[in-house]
């Protein structure tokens, strides 16, 4: 029997150093029913790179732990600047004392110390609007409708805009273009989207 593919609702972005403190985060998201994705989601064999930015692209919210002994590396970094590109909800976890003091790329966002984890869950359940398997099967009709593959429509605002304007009135909701497109990413993930056709450039004679 195969295994289904998980979906990733929270990316954890930690270092090597912190790698226990994001298993015990790892593990109190599990416990709220969301899917958290860190180091050790990654199946041994799987394409790391691929692992990491598909989880960023689905996931709805984003953790960075930072440490005393342990600053956001060159990876963390460029895990950081794609969330903050796809406008994905930031939260600062603190490995150590309140009083630390933050890396300056991560200065402009509230860090919560150890103690204030459930605050950081509350915070993330907020942004977490549902979406019934309704409202995804008038997701797909459009999604087919646009024939725009999910992975282009972040690079196609004026596509993706049209996908957002159709859903929002279909479903009377206000989700915003990254969440719908977190979810389209996500429905890829599990085969529920539509193929799309091939466009065709004509040419003249």
């Amino acid at each position: 029997m195969s295994t289904a593919t998980p979906t990733y609702d929270v990316f954890v972005s930690h270092s090597l150093r912190d790698r226990e403190f994001a298993a015990d985060i790892a593990d109190r998201l599990a416990a709220e029913g969301l899917q958290p994705f860190y180091d050790a989601s990654v199946p041994i064999g799987e394409d790391l790179s691929k692992a990491i930015w598909d989880a960023l692209a689905e996931s709805r919210a984003f953790i960075v732990i930072v440490s005393p002994e342990s600053t956001p590396d060159a990876m963390g970094m460029v895990e950081l600047g794609a969330a903050t590109a796809w406008h994905k909800p930031i939260f600062v976890l603190l490995n150590g004392p309140a009083s630390s003091r933050l890396p300056e790329a991560l200065q402009q966002y509230q860090a919560y110390p150890r103690n204030r984890v459930d605050e950081v869950l509350a915070n993330i359940r907020q942004t977490f609007e549902p979406i019934t398997d309704e409202d995804r099967e008038l997701l797909a009709q459009i999604y087919g409708d646009i024939n725009v593959p999910a992975d282009r429509l972040s690079q196609s605002p004026r596509e993706l805009q049209e996908v957002v304007s159709r859903f929002n009135a279909g479903t009377k909701k206000q989700l915003s273009g990254t969440r719908i497109l977190s979810e389209l990413l996500r429905m890829r993930k599990q085969s529920k989207l539509p193929r799309l056709s091939i466009r065709r450039r004509t040419t003249k004679r």
